[in-house]
């Protein structure tokens, strides 16, 4: 992925946000919204509590988010057509640091081995959405405390749904593994970074309470993730192949725990 430093706004009203810690709360949306069509665009939503980007990394086509004031968003159009190889795009909203830009108050990075917990509510709109894409969380770890830089350690991804025949990286290397309550075929991949990916097997548009830190003990214990490692970030959106318009983000919620 690349390094997204800047966003455009168009009159955006501000709501209110109740944070305590880390953990993050939307109100209502705003009456408002801001609209990212640029490739690295990016909004900070409540002071640079977290932020949400259009992140158009893997293609050159056309892709706009409408973005509320509370960091509700919507792929408002998508002119995504690839049928192979890596997604085009991954609109989402994150916490923690991507490639350097990191939010404020976050408490990240955190050690892997000190992580109590990384609980987290997520709600999206899919259904009825054409195209080739997943609703996926896309956790970065780096190899020391220094967040400030490209990811060098691992990526762990959560995937709660999928369309058009959309697939992780690697190779299957479990299937039916029983985390959080349910099941999840596990993949995996040497790249220059550990990749490892958890699909449900019973697709869902909201997950409550989910506890991401149970995905990243079973990393660690097949060796993929090391408890040396940091967590710096922890995103949540939708990898993209083709379409997509009509993918939407409708509540967000994490609190990253010692």
């Amino acid at each position: 992925m690349t390094l997204l430093r800047r966003y455009r706004l168009r009159s955006i009203f501000f709501a209110a946000v109740v944070a305590l810690g880390i953990t993050i709360f939307w109100l209502a949306p705003a009456a408002d919204a801001a609209e990212l069509c640029g490739r690295a665009d990016t909004i900070n939503i409540a002071d640079k509590r977290y932020v949400v980007m259009n992140n158009v990394w893997g293609a050159r086509t056309l892709q706009c988010l409408t973005v509320a004031g509370d960091g509700r968003f919507e792929v408002a159009h998508s002119e995504h057509a690839k049928s192979t190889g890596s997604a085009a795009a991954y609109p989402t909203i994150y916490q923690g640091c991507h490639w350097g830009n990191c939010t404020v108050g976050s408490g990240l990075p955190i050690q892997v081995g000190k992580l109590r917990s990384a609980r987290s509510s997520w709600a999206v709109s899919t259904e009825g959405v054409p195209g080739r894409w997943n609703a996926t969380y896309d956790l970065w770890f780096h190899t020391d405390a220094n967040a400030h830089r490209s990811p060098d350690g691992a990526e762990l991804m959560v995937w709660l749904d999928r369309a058009g025949g959309a697939e992780p990286g690697g190779v299957l290397v479990a299937r039916d593994v029983v985390l959080a309550g349910t099941t999840w075929d596990v993949y995996h991949a040497d790249w220059h970074w550990s990749y490892v990916a958890y699909v449900r097997t019973s697709p869902t548009a909201e997950v409550r309470d989910l506890d991401l830190a149970v995905f990243t003990r079973d990393a660690v214990g097949r060796g993929y993730l090391e408890r040396r490692w940091y967590l710096s970030g922890v995103e949540a959106g939708f990898e993209i192949w083709q379409g997509g318009s009509g993918l939407a983000a409708r509540s967000f919620q994490v609190d990253v725990n010692l």
